[in-house]
């Protein structure tokens, strides 16, 4: 290092403190490839390692004036890094740190990495004027302007961190940056592979550290902080290293051991930092054998990490961390209660998530993150509000949710994370504007979420959330031109929507979330192609559905939507093809020995699928000469059709099939003042 104390000095803004962080800890960690240390390459010997670095004030000297010692770190410092952002632009500390280093030490040692911001954007400049102009020998920065500095980007937009790491330590070894590259792509698949092959030997070694008896409680602890360590390590680092290559499967040993684990730990015996690992190992536990179809397990494991989370909360209730850490923890246990079906659950839990985000509000109302939280809150409610068809408070709370999303993004740069939310609210205000007949409103809404899920694959071709929910947007986009008598398009549309869902599954065939858009879609599209005629194609789109549905079920059978819905749907739509195809008395046989679970008094039917359900069997008795039975039939359905727009075309049926000419006039007159021309609807007309 010769006569320098630090490698390099860390310039950022306080607003920029985690990425000052993440460079320290980056650079400092960063190894040489070993066939470059010592090489001569015209700066002297190649270092093994880039450290020390001076990050913050901590490092100063107690008493000591904070301009002098900062002054004289910058004389110690080989090089300068400069983090690069609106915050740093307009920070006059960040901009005097760069003069000083100009005047007194090589402006060619100054490096610069870009968090935020665009150069040159006339309200989002990244680059503080001392980097992009000359300055005087008194330090004072003049308005000559330099060219702009050669900057490494650590966004997922621009270099992305690792690529960022990698300019930044091959600027400050003075080797070039192919050769690390390379070297690095090297090291990478080796230390995946050896991952993958270590991993359920790190679970051993995991079970072996908490069961290791002590005597002395420093021991005890020193023990429990390192099995700790290592179960995080295990459901962060190494997660993110197996999910890549397909392996999360790995992770299942990994999950039992820690649930076991924290099961046995007191939380009144835990200090804040072992709280706070217990809940975010317990949360990455939830979320891995949700991922994997075990909603049990998950649920085992999230209400364990909201009784950590709470615990924290209680030790310190206006700490706004410990808010949003609680409700994190909330909103999961809400969560798997709105996938089980579990409503009255569900409600209690997101309303007090929407609590808690109101909290760190109030706490602090310019917070980005917390008004983000308060608009998950709002979408959790309104989602919920839509199970039940409680489409005017499912409408208040999305639109609500959007209004704050959009206030967000509109202050920040490009950032896919953000749009992706913005396209899943856009998403769920449109389905309540369905549900509430608004079509048309609908359709202009999903075309501008399809946008913006095109805008963010146009630039990241591989984002596989955005491709996800392109693939789910399709599905809504098909309906409403089903709705409005676009049979091909909306055909059209769910075929677009199993392609992308098939790119999706090639590569995580596992992923639940996935299986249950590509159920859903198949049995849609199945439906649609009847009333094209075109049968076979629906049986073969039906049979597709089946095999992966009866996949999901054995993983989870409480999960309602697989295990009642999807499954109930598929019988009425076999059902209805047997009808098509003439075969009346054997569709009802089989649909008969196939659905006797049907009458279980524990399932719960979705109101508007039973009284489908109902209409589609009067239909079968009908067509099998019974008129009484299929009188009975439409009669219960037309008692329990729910008072819902979704339900008008249904009760336009029914009052049609009952002779009921008056009633059937009035939908007729509501469902044609909407423009609604579902093929159904057209055939009976």
């Amino acid at each position: 290092m010769g006569e320098f104390r630090y490698k390099a000095f860390i310039s950022y803004s306080w607003s920029d403190a985690r990425w000052g962080k993440w460079l320290h800890h980056a650079v400092e960690t960063y190894r040489t490839p070993k066939a470059l240390v010592g090489q001569d390459r015209g700066h002297g010997p190649v270092p093994a390692r880039l450290h020390p670095l001076f990050k913050d004030r901590e490092e100063e000297a107690a008493g000591s004036s904070i301009g002098a010692a900062v002054e004289a770190a910058l004389a110690d410092s080989e090089f300068l890094i400069v983090v690069c952002s609106p915050n740093s632009a307009q920070s006059q500390w960040v901009n005097r740190e760069i003069a000083w280093f100009k005047t007194h030490r090589s402006p060619d040692k100054i490096l610069a990495l870009i968090v935020g911001g665009e150069p040159g954007h006339p309200e989002q400049e990244c680059f503080p004027k001392a980097l992009t102009h000359e300055v005087d020998p008194d330090m004072t920065v003049t308005d000559r302007p330099l060219d702009k500095p050669l900057a490494a980007d650590a966004r997922e937009t621009g270099d992305g961190k690792r690529m960022a790491r990698l300019k930044i330590a091959a600027a400050m070894l003075g080797v070039g940056l192919d050769e690390l590259v390379r070297r690095d792509e090297r090291r990478r698949t080796l230390r995946t592979r050896a991952v993958v092959a270590a991993s359920l030997t790190l679970a051993a070694v995991m079970s072996t550290l908490t069961w290791f008896a002590v005597e002395a409680r420093k021991e005890a602890e020193f023990q429990r902080n390192e099995a700790d360590g290592l179960v995080e390590f295990m459901l962060t680092d190494l997660r993110d290293k197996l999910e890549p290559v397909g392996r999360l499967d790995a992770l299942d040993v990994v999950g039992k051991r820690a649930l076991d684990y924290y099961a046995r730990q007191k939380l009144g015996d835990l200090d804040a930092d072992a709280l706070g690992r217990r809940a975010r190992a317990l949360l990455l536990v939830g979320e891995i054998t949700n991922i994997r179809g075990d909603s049990e397990a998950a649920l085992k494991a999230f209400t364990q990490a909201a009784a950590t989370t709470g615990e924290q909360l209680a030790r310190d209730p206006d700490n706004e961390q410990r808010i949003f850490d609680h409700a994190q923890s909330v909103f999961w246990v809400g969560y798997i209660a709105y996938n089980r079906g579990e409503l009255e659950n569900a409600e209690t839990q997101f309303r007090d998530y929407k609590r808690l985000a109101d909290r760190l509000i109030e706490l602090d109302p310019n917070d980005p993150k917390w008004q983000m939280e308060s608009s998950y809150a709002e979408s959790n409610l309104g989602a919920m509000y839509d199970q039940q068809f409680r489409f005017a408070e499912a409408e208040r709370a999305f639109a609500n949710g959007l209004k704050q999303i959009d206030a967000v993004a509109a202050g920040e740069p490009w950032n896919a994370d953000r749009l992706l939310e913005v396209g899943t609210t856009v998403n769920w205000l449109g389905k309540a504007k369905s549900g509430l007949g608004k079509e048309s409103e609908a359709l202009k809404l999903h075309e501008r979420e399809i946008a913006i899920y095109r805008e963010v694959l146009s630039r990241q071709p591989t984002n596989a959330a955005a491709k996800n929910r392109l693939a789910v947007a399709m599905q809504f986009l098909g309906d409403v031109a089903i709705a409005e008598g676009k049979l091909d398009q909306g055909i059209a549309a769910y075929q677009q929507s199993l392609a992308l869902n098939a790119e999706l599954r090639r590569i995580e065939p596992d992923n639940t979330e996935w299986q249950q858009s590509a159920v859903g879609a198949h049995l849609k599209l199945s439906r649609y192609l009847m009333y094209a005629q075109s049968l076979g194609d629906g049986d073969e789109h039906l049979k597709q559905a089946s095999r992966l549905l009866a996949v999901m079920i054995a993983k989870d059978r409480s999960n309602a939507t697989w295990a009642v819905e999807f499954r109930l749907q598929a019988l009425m739509i076999k059902l209805k093809l047997d009808l098509a195809s003439g075969r009346a008395q054997q569709g009802w046989d089989e649909f008969q020995n196939a659905s006797s679970w049907v009458e279980d008094e524990d399932i719960d039917i979705d109101p508007l699928i039973h009284t489908r359900l109902l209409m589609l069997l009067g239909d079968t008795q009908q067509r099998l000469g019974k008129a009484g039975p299929a009188q009975q039939y439409w009669q219960d359905a037309l008692e329990r059709a729910p008072n819902i727009a979704a339900a008008d075309l249904d009760k336009y049926l029914l009052n049609k099939r009952l002779g009921r000419n008056a009633e059937r006039d009035k939908y007729a007159k509501v469902l044609d003042g909407r423009g609604f021309r579902h093929p159904a609807y057209l055939k009976e007309r």
